[in-house]
């Protein structure tokens, strides 16, 4: 049983999935444009649904073990630093993205 043989299933798969790649066309492959405004709402909406989400487990695990509000205000803060780091990422991505362009 140390030995794994590769799945009939998997190799047909892997075979017809590389296939389906060589057919795309280039231009699909590209990532399209983003507008500085697109860019804008993703950042934060990020920010916004970060905080959101921690703010919402949060609220459920305090009702949950009734230790209002420790679990709010933990994943909350962890929510809105989970969101900043993304802004961060995406806004390193499109800098990037500039400099190579320029």
């Amino acid at each position: 049983m140390g030995d794994r043989e590769k799945d009939p299933k998997q190799a047909s798969f892997e075979e017809r999935l590389s296939r389906a790649r060589k057919e795309v066309p280039e231009e699909w492959q590209e990532e399209p444009p983003v507008s500085p405004l697109g860019a804008a709402l993703k950042m934060s909406a990020e920010l916004v649904v970060g905080s959101g989400v921690g703010a919402f487990i949060g609220y459920w695990f305090d009702t949950w073990f009734d230790t209002k509000p420790l679990f709010l205000i933990v994943l909350l803060i962890l929510g809105f630093a989970s969101g900043v780091r993304n802004v961060i990422r995406d806004a390193r991505r499109m800098q990037d993205a500039d400099e190579e362009a320029n």
